[in-house]
């Protein structure tokens, strides 16, 4: 699901519990951070509404039940259990770090059930999920500066400009998939134009 978000797909959740819908899919813009969501984001969205599932533009949405029409409009869906998306880069890693927050977070919430009282760490672990995340993903983006030109022109100004394919050779072969297509996002292309601006700048 990370990977459909951050290659900007169509993401559909499906979860019978309003409340729970919405609150997974809200929580998928601050799992991307330092990238931004830039296009439509809909925690909740009516039966009635399905034919915007037809719309050719980059989504999350949440629906309550999965409606027998709505096989016919999956053909360019990210669906997570049948997913062909290119891997996330060092994925392994990644699971290698969030595994044991995840196994924390599990007791916890399996003891609070069995313990209304219970006053357990979830925020906590919730901020380490969230940190790693970060981390993880300021790492794909933190060589940025190795893979820029800045030219100066006439007026002085300063003009940057990312070499994509120094900066996707850069990752090992079995990463380049996924860092092909991530380079052509709109999520890339709003956070590097602002790394890019603050070279310009003069700033590191």
């Amino acid at each position: 699901m990370v990977a459909g978000v951050l290659l900007e797909k169509q993401v559909v959740v499906v979860c019978p519990n309003l409340g729970l819908l919405s609150a997974a899919v809200l929580s998928l813009v601050p799992l991307i951070r330092p990238f931004q969501w830039q296009s439509l984001l809909l925690p909740i969205l009516p039966a009635r509404m399905l034919d915007f599932l037809d719309a050719p533009v980059p989504f999350i949405v949440g629906i309550q039940q999965k409606f027998a029409d709505l096989k016919m409009k999956t053909s360019n869906l990210v669906q997570v259990k049948i997913c062909h998306l290119p891997t996330l880069p060092r994925h392994k890693e990644l699971v290698a770090k969030l595994g044991p927050i995840h196994a924390r977070l599990s007791r916890e919430a399996s003891i609070a059930k069995r313990h209304p009282v219970y006053r357990c760490n979830e925020v906590q672990l919730h901020s380490e999920f969230l940190n790693v995340m970060r981390c993880y993903l300021e790492s794909l983006c933190s060589d940025l500066r190795s893979h820029t030109i800045t030219s100066v022109q006439s007026n002085n100004d300063r003009v940057s400009l990312l070499l994509k394919d120094s900066f996707i050779d850069s990752f090992s072969s079995r990463d380049r998939p996924f860092v092909k297509l991530f380079v052509d996002t709109q999520l890339f292309t709003v956070l590097s134009d602002s790394r890019l601006s603050s070279f310009e700048n003069g700033y590191s």
